[in-house]
């Protein structure tokens, strides 16, 4: 599925590495195989590909298996990249865009076009780098970026501005602006803030997702009961 964009990326390095047509087109169509990962991890393996085929070419290295190294890391590096960018790094992109628009500024598209693009254009390039320097050694590229703890905390993060949403969420009208001064729906935010962290603390110390919510909905029966809410 990313096999020709592959390919493609390969031919610069290809065409100055094997001068002969017929070596030429034989590389190429190693490259033409089946590959497909995690499109904003690909560069490290780019990079490696580059690296090992510069091997094979000099002779140094003519044994060089970069079919092998490929299948190896597209797989694995496809589950990494799709756990940290889709499931961590995008949600709360958006989460932190969406607490803004919330805020009335109207600048909040920016928020999520900064802070996503800057993490994945900016490991796009480094990792094109890293990828040539170890040769695709994984365990370089798990040094280097700590991915499954990132992922992580970025969704406690993303779980907290989740909190502060839904406190503003009563108060948000289609006017793009807060009917209320803001230290209304500030304190709201605050307090939905508090009660994320909260909920997450429970989880660590042992609780359950059942409990919680079992919890939470006795807490709102009662806080209904009494005209608070």
């Amino acid at each position: 599925m990313q096999t020709l964009g592959f390919a493609y990326a390969m031919l610069p390095a290809l065409r100055r590495l094997y001068p002969n047509g017929d070596e030429l087109t034989s590389r190429i169509n190693l490259h033409l195989e089946y590959f497909n990962t995690q499109p904003y991890l690909a560069s490290f393996i780019l990079g490696a590909a580059v690296r090992l085929e510069e091997g094979r070419a000099s002779g140094r290295n003519r044994d060089a298996d970069v079919r092998g190294m490929k299948a190896a890391l597209m797989a694995a590096l496809g589950a990494l990249g799709d756990s940290f960018f889709w499931g961590a790094l995008k949600p709360f992109a958006v989460a932190a865009a969406v607490a803004v628009f919330l805020a009335g500024l109207w600048w909040a598209p920016l928020v999520f076009l900064v802070i996503y693009n800057i993490w994945h254009v900016g490991l796009r390039v480094w990792l094109l780098f890293l990828g040539y320097e170890s040769g695709g050694d994984a365990v370089s590229l798990v040094a280097a970026f700590n991915f499954t703890k990132l992922a992580r905390n970025l969704k406690i993060m993303s779980l907290s501005l989740l909190g502060g949403i839904l406190g503003m969420l009563p108060l948000w009208r289609a006017e793009f602006r807060l009917p209320v001064p803001v230290a209304g729906p500030f304190a709201i935010a605050v307090g939905g803030l508090a009660a994320t962290l909260g909920m997450v603390l429970l989880l660590r110390a042992g609780g359950t997702p059942a409990k919680l919510m079992f919890g939470l909905a006795v807490v709102c029966v009662v806080l209904a009961f009494l005209g608070a809410v």
